[in-house]
């Protein structure tokens, strides 16, 4: 087995507490208001540690999460994709951490992707391409937040 991880960095104007609200917490909630074809539900648990969350969207088919960690004053999550996409023949599971740091009036938000392969490496495109979708999430969620500053996460 073997663990290939990428990570990438999305700088936002939303100030850090909002940011970590409307991605890692409102998020079953405020992703389908954002994109309309994307439903998500927490399926076991109340959303904190220990939870499993189940998202569908269009590119993503089908994602089940199992939330590993929340450290809401530290801005930190942990999750796990238990099920479905990305995982495949060679990925065993994914480990998502999120992080958002304080960057002067906004945030800077890092993630860190773990794929765990069954043997060999991740494939670098499908890793690109998860990704280049993941900041397009954030893009949107940054977008609709100053769009909306009374909506959600204030």
């Amino acid at each position: 087995m073997g663990v290939t991880t990428a990570t990438h960095e999305f700088k936002s104007s939303i100030p850090a507490p909002r940011m970590y609200k409307a991605l890692l917490e409102d998020s079953p909630t405020l992703f389908p208001k954002i994109m309309p074809q994307y439903k998500s539900k927490v399926v076991q648990g109340d959303g904190g540690v220990g939870s499993i969350l189940v998202r569908i969207g269009n590119q993503v088919k089908i994602v089940k999460h199992k939330v590993e960690a929340q450290d809401p004053a530290n801005y930190y999550a942990k999750y796990t994709v238990i099920e479905g996409s990305p995982l495949s023949d060679n990925i065993e599971s994914v480990v998502n951490e999120r992080k958002i740091e304080p960057a002067g009036d906004g945030c800077v938000v890092k993630a860190t992707d773990h794929y765990h392969t069954k043997g060999g490496a991740a494939d670098k495109a499908m890793i690109d391409a998860i990704g280049k979708q993941t900041t397009t999430v954030y893009k949107l969620v940054q977008d609709y937040l100053l769009a909306n500053p009374g909506a959600c996460c204030a």
